[in-house]
């Protein structure tokens, strides 16, 4: 392998926190306010460590060549983003992102437009910034001794079992919601059947908006709220889907103020 593990380790995590700043800084621009990004609580996204570390290491024998390069990088780049998008969907229940709206996706995991991203992306890493990262990574490693790889290890590693627990709990919350909304809709089916001639156009418009009848039920009667990590998921993740709680899909965003 072209890299020691320790090696590795470090480059994993630099780019974590590099994938994290890009990620804060653009969607804090589009979304015209401060948005902490990442799936963990730290300031890192694993996913751009583990993406990017994947592609060093598996195109470092055609870093020479810019065609193989592009290619080479824009499959890897796309096998990662299918398998963790698999990932999400299958461990967690929760879909990150989707291109369904985009020509030639697959499952909505990949597109061709996004691959062709990644591909010229690779290029630019690894002719441009990787030789930089590497030379900062060798006098680290020079200084440290690996110790630096081991302490990433220990704080990540706990930050992950925390993070763990928190979307595990996210998750029963979201069913959670899912049941309260449900039972809300029955009690407006009722209302439906129970209306008066006079009422029952307004019961059913109720019914059909059932969404935002449902929002304007919790400002007048507030219930549990989310904790600050499950809004932060929600804001950071806007187009995130919980798998088996389509309902609270809905009124997720209310949620989250």
């Amino acid at each position: 392998m072209p890299y020691t593990l320790s090696e590795v380790i470090v480059l994993f995590f630099t780019y974590s926190v590099v994938g994290w700043l890009w990620e804060t800084v653009y969607c804090s621009i589009k979304d015209h306010q401060y948005a902490y990004r990442g799936f963990l609580f730290g300031p890192y996204c694993p996913v751009y460590g583990f993406a990017i570390t994947t592609i060093l290491i598996t195109t470092y024998q055609v870093r020479d060549n810019i065609i193989l390069l592009f290619i080479v990088g824009m499959i890897v780049a796309s096998v990662f983003e299918y398998v963790a998008s698999l990932f999400l969907e299958k461990v967690f229940h929760m879909k990150l992102w989707d291109y369904s709206d985009l020509w030639g996706n697959l499952q909505g995991r990949i597109a061709p437009q996004i691959s062709l991203f990644w591909g010229i992306g690779v290029v630019i890493l690894v002719r441009y910034i990787q030789p930089f990262i590497q030379r900062v990574i060798n006098w680290e490693e020079g200084w440290t001794h690996g110790m630096l790889a081991l302490l990433i290890v220990v704080g990540m590693g706990t930050d992950t079992v925390l993070t763990m627990i928190s979307i595990k709990h996210f998750h029963m919350t979201t069913k959670q919601w899912d049941q309260r909304i449900n039972a809300f809709q029955e009690q407006l089916r009722e209302r439906v059947k129970k209306a008066l001639p006079e009422e029952r156009q307004l019961r059913r418009d109720q019914l059909e908006h059932w969404d935002q009848t449902f929002v304007d039920h919790l400002q007048k009667h507030p219930g549990t709220a989310l904790s600050w990590n499950e809004r932060r998921m929600i804001k950071s993740f806007p187009k995130m889907k919980v798998l088996d709680a389509k309902r609270f899909n809905k009124v997720k965003q209310h949620l989250s103020k």
